[in-house]
C-alpha cells in the first residue's frame, strides 16, 4: 500500500514538475506596449492591425507604417524598444536591432509592466493624475535645465542651439497633412510633426506660451503617465494624428516648445515649476533635456 502510495506521488511529482516547466517555456515576456499610428503582425496569411497589450513571440513578422511607430515591452528583461518605420521584420531581429536604442527608462519598466496588466484605466486626458511611481520628481530638474538654457531671455527667444537632443516639430493640417509654416488660424485643428534625430528614444510634449505668458500643455497625459503614446524612436519622423490640437484666442505670437527627454514626465508639472521658480536661482543645470522652441502666429 505504501509502495503504491510512493509511486503514485511521484507520478505527481512528476506532472507537477512538468507542468511548470511548460509553463516557464510557454511564459509570455514580449508584448505590445503603444502604437503611434500604424504597426501590424502578420496572422495566417493576413496582416492584422497590433493594439496595445497585444502578445507577441520572437518568431512573429511585423511592420510599421510611414511616420508611426511601435514599441515593444520585455517584461522579462525589463526593456521597452521604440522602434519606427520598417518593412516586415521578425520581432527576434528588430529587438536585435533596437538593442542600444532602447527606452532607458529602466526604474520606469516595472510601473508601465503594472500598469498595462493591472486592469487599470488608459484614459488619455490633460487631467491626468501626476506620476506616483518614482519618489524623485525631475519635473523640477527639467524646469531648472529650461531656465538655464534660457539664460534670462524670454522663452520667446529661445537658443535652440543648447537642446541635448537633435529635435523638432511642424505643424500639419488634420485633413490634408500639409505644414502650416509658422501660423496657424483658431478653431482649426491641426497635428504635430515631431522629428527625433538624436540616437535615443525621448518622450516628449508640447508647451504653449501665448502673449500673455499662458503658459498650456499641447499633448494629454495618461493617467498612469506613462507616456507610453508619446515615446517617439530615434532617427525618426512621426506625426502625431490621434491628439489633433486647436488654438484659440488670444491672437498674435505663441511659442511653442517641445521638450524631450529619456523618461516619462508630467509637463503639467514642469509649467509649474516655471511659474514658480526664480529665474535668478538658477545658475546652472545637467539634467539633459531636449528642446526646440519656434514662434507661431494665431489669427
Amino acid at each position: 500500500m505504501s509502495h503504491k502510495m510512493s509511486e503514485r506521488m511521484k507520478r505527481m511529482f512528476l506532472m507537477a514538475v512538468l507542468s511548470m516547466l511548460v509553463g516557464i517555456l510557454c511564459a509570455q515576456d514580449i508584448y505590445v506596449y503603444s502604437v503611434i499610428g500604424q504597426a501590424e503582425k502578420q496572422e495566417n496569411g493576413k496582416w492584422v492591425i497590433l493594439q496595445k497589450r497585444n502578445a507577441l513571440k520572437m518568431d512573429d513578422v511585423v511592420r510599421v507604417a510611414d511616420n508611426s511607430a511601435l514599441s515593444i515591452i520585455d517584461r522579462k528583461a525589463e526593456k521597452i524598444y521604440s522602434i519606427s518605420q520598417t518593412n516586415s521584420k521578425k520581432v527576434s531581429e528588430l529587438i536585435a536591432n533596437y538593442k542600444g536604442k532602447q527606452s532607458y527608462a529602466a526604474n520606469f519598466v516595472s510601473h508601465a509592466s503594472k500598469s498595462l496588466f493591472n486592469g487599470g484605466t488608459d484614459k488619455i486626458s490633460n487631467d491626468a493624475a501626476g506620476c506616483t511611481y518614482r519618489g524623485d520628481i525631475i519635473e523640477n530638474d527639467i524646469a531648472k535645465a529650461l531656465i538655464a538654457k534660457a539664460k534670462g531671455v524670454s522663452m520667446s527667444n529661445f537658443n535652440n542651439a543648447t537642446t541635448d537632443y537633435q529635435i523638432s516639430f511642424e505643424i500639419l493640417d488634420r485633413e490634408s497633412k500639409q505644414p502650416l509654416g509658422n501660423e496657424v488660424v483658431i478653431d482649426k485643428q491641426a497635428i504635430f510633426r515631431i522629428k527625433n534625430m538624436s540616437d535615443v528614444p525621448l518622450y516628449v510634449n508640447i508647451l504653449d506660451i501665448n502673449q500673455l505668458n499662458e503658459k498650456y500643455v499641447c499633448l494629454p497625459i495618461d493617467d498612469a503617465t506613462t507616456m507610453s503614446h508619446l515615446l517617439i524612436p530615434a532617427n525618426c519622423t512621426i506625426d502625431l494624428v490621434a491628439y489633433p490640437i486647436e488654438f484659440a484666442e488670444p491672437k498674435g505670437v505663441d511659442n511653442l516648445m517641445l521638450i524631450a527627454t529619456e523618461v516619462p514626465y508630467d509637463l503639467r508639472q514642469v509649467k509649474k515649476y516655471l511659474e514658480k521658480v526664480d529665474p535668478a536661482s538658477v545658475k546652472s543645470s545637467s539634467y539633459p533635456v531636449g528642446v526646440y522652441s519656434k514662434n507661431i502666429t494665431v489669427k
